[in-house]
């Protein structure tokens, strides 16, 4: 799932599809209610949520597709 919140619901949109992004869900809002309720100060960010969506592990600034398979349950 990707959440954006400091762009236009049009450049979301745009985002989207420029990068493909059709199997993966995109939410937006136009507020930073859903940043402060994760706990997320600024972007990119991630966190992985196991399958009853519980954080298994979050970070701050970029991360390696190795990090996120390291974190893998």
């Amino acid at each position: 799932m990707g959440l954006g919140t400091q762009d236009t619901f049009a450049d979301a949109e745009t985002f989207g599809s420029e990068f493909d992004m059709s199997a993966t869900r995109l939410l937006w809002e136009d507020g930073f209610d859903s940043w402060q309720m994760l706990g997320i100060r600024a972007q990119p960010a991630g966190i992985l949520l196991d399958a009853d969506g519980k954080v298994v592990d979050s970070w701050q600034g970029p991360v390696s597709p190795d990090d996120v398979l390291d974190a893998l349950p």
